[in-house]
């Protein structure tokens, strides 16, 4: 987002050209030597040139100035657009985080509810476990007497038939 004091110093940044001396250059050693003329040099050509140089800039900067100020006044108003666009967003995302915090903090409650039925049901299904362990052992013992009692029933029959028959 650009703000009004950037869009001053970009706009009324000029290159400041005022300091090259253009009589003198530097040469590729580093030591500054005087421009060889070609044609005749006298005071009156570097006085017209500069005249001609400043009507000349004068010209051009007639011709771009209103549209320069016309942007000028255009840029400011998009950045007063963007400001009041930034600040309505600012205030929807902190409603919306507000609501998010509320959903959220809702949500870890509901997890913390789900953890304690989740514990209680993990220990209840411990004790259905271990109960149903103790009854497979008990039913065993049971079908075990019962066939040791069924056996010796069958021994003690056949031991009375053996006698009987034996006589």
């Amino acid at each position: 987002m650009l703000k009004s004091s950037n869009l001053n110093s970009v706009l009324n940044e000029i290159p400041d050209q005022t300091k090259r001396d253009p009589a003198v250059s530097p040469s590729p050693d580093g030591n500054k030597k005087q421009k060889a003329e070609t044609c005749c040099s006298s005071k009156d050509q570097d006085v017209m040139g500069s005249l001609a140089a400043l009507q000349l800039s004068a010209g051009v900067l007639q011709i771009a100035e209103p549209p320069l100020e016309h942007v000028r006044v255009q840029l400011r108003e998009l950045i007063g657009r963007q400001n009041k666009i930034y600040i309505d967003l600012s205030k929807e995302k902190y409603k919306l985080d507000c609501s998010e915090v509320a959903r959220l903090n809702d949500m870890m409650s509901d997890v913390k509810r789900y953890k304690e039925k989740l514990t209680k049901i993990k220990k209840e299904m411990q004790g259905v476990y271990q109960r149903t362990k103790e009854l497979k052992k008990r039913a065993a013992n049971v079908a075990a007497c019962k066939q040791r009692d069924y056996q010796r029933k069958l021994e003690k029959q056949q031991h009375e038939e053996s006698l009987i028959g034996s006589q």
